[in-house]
């Protein structure tokens, strides 16, 4: 099971770490540890990861969710440092990550659903309706609380993720965390998908491309049930 999952790179953040436009999230368990992205610089992501006592050399697998600039920013860093991780991308960029990933890293291309180790499992890439990258994977990870859904951008719509990673789990999420893209959106759109989400999740922790609007709006319609997250929250389970 995971134990933790905590928030290393993001726009927003606790006192000590640093801010940048991003995302990263490092979950812990006794089944080895998932980078989650690895945000826009390397130079910060060392800096945050130094900050919560995280070593390069913790890192197991690395899970990509999309190949845009702010999630992969800090992968030549982390592969500089630890040449062994096994780096989970969307099958279409494989090529490009494993021309520029060391030779003894191994790129593992995801197209479906697939279990990546024994508490964690990719939704499959689902269609971002952008050019590039054209396609967008998530994270279902087991919790002793319940599934828990990881999200990079969530381009595909964070309530179409939901609903996928409901299926795959057969219930209820415990958590959703990360970014949900509705930093260009308006009221209504947010209002509409804030309350939609309730079905397929029980907790909410908006962050990264959610927006600050969008972020205060899940604030006030979840209540207890939002947890905040930024660079420096860590979430036990």
């Amino acid at each position: 099971m995971v134990d933790s999952i905590r928030i290393v790179y993001d726009n927003r953040t606790l006192e000590g770490f640093i801010p940048d436009w991003g995302f990263s999230a490092f979950i812990e368990s006794d089944f080895g540890n998932i980078l989650f992205d690895t945000g826009a610089r390397g130079e910060v992501l060392k800096e945050n990861m130094d900050t919560f006592g995280i070593s390069p050399s913790d890192v197991d697998m690395v899970f990509i969710s999309h190949n845009h600039w702010d999630h992969v920013g800090g992968l030549g860093y982390i592969c500089s440092q630890n040449g062994d991780v096994e780096v989970f991308v969307p099958e279409d960029d494989c090529e490009e990550f494993e021309s520029s990933i060391p030779e003894s890293a191994v790129c593992v291309p995801i197209s479906s659903p697939t279990q990546i180790c024994e508490h964690a499992v990719s939704t499959g890439i689902m269609s971002t309706g952008l050019e590039k990258p054209s396609h967008e994977q998530s994270l279902i990870v087991k919790t002793e609380k319940g599934p828990v859904l990881i999200t990079g951008c969530s381009h595909p719509g964070i309530v179409n993720i939901a609903r996928v990673a409901y299926e795959i789990s057969g219930e209820r999420l415990y958590l959703t965390v990360g970014g949900f893209h509705l930093f260009r959106s308006f009221e209504p759109e947010i209002v509409d998908v804030a309350e939609k989400l309730k079905e397929f999740s029980l907790n909410v922790a908006p962050c990264h491309c959610t927006g600050d609007l969008a972020i205060s709006l899940f604030k006030r319609l979840w209540g207890d049930r939002f947890i905040e997250a930024e660079a420096g929250s860590e979430m036990l389970f």
